[in-house]
């Protein structure tokens, strides 16, 4: 069986809302409305922890580590596992910067981890999902997950 070999992977993925910053980063910081795997943990702020789990196959714990008003969020996943492979992201950030533009908010998110090497392309289509239709229809729209 061939093993896996972890890679680095930073990858920015951006959207125009037609919102104002304060709008999306209030949607932003509402995880467990939007984000893919199940919530469980403290409200978002600077220093809160959570985790992110799918059933008991994936698993990540994350602590914010920045925190800016209607501009920048950042957590840290500090502990992670994907039981199937074996996988873990630990030490991974993701970054969710905001940037008024005219009468919209550019929303840029950055993953800034790890990825098996091939895995890119399946990082790619997850931040893509994730970020332009997960969150996309949850502010416009109103449908989370």
């Amino acid at each position: 069986m061939e093993s896996n070999k972890y890679r680095p992977a930073n990858y920015t993925v951006g959207i125009v809302i037609a919102k104002s910053p304060n709008d999306v980063f209030n949607h932003l910081i509402n995880l467990k409305k939007w984000w893919p795997e199940d919530f469980e943990g403290e409200d978002i702020k600077l220093n809160s922890e959570f985790v992110f789990s799918t059933g008991d196959s994936h698993y990540s714990k994350n602590k914010v580590v920045e925190f800016v008003l209607d501009k920048k969020l950042v957590w840290l996943v500090t502990e992670s596992i994907r039981k199937t492979d074996n996988f873990q992201w630990t030490g991974t950030k993701m970054i969710f910067e905001l940037m008024p533009k005219d009468a919209n908010t550019l929303l840029k998110f950055t993953y800034d981890g790890v990825v098996f090497e091939n895995e890119y392309d399946r990082l790619i289509q997850i931040c893509d999902i994730t970020v332009k239709e997960m969150f996309y229809n949850y502010i416009m729209y109103g449908k989370g997950k």
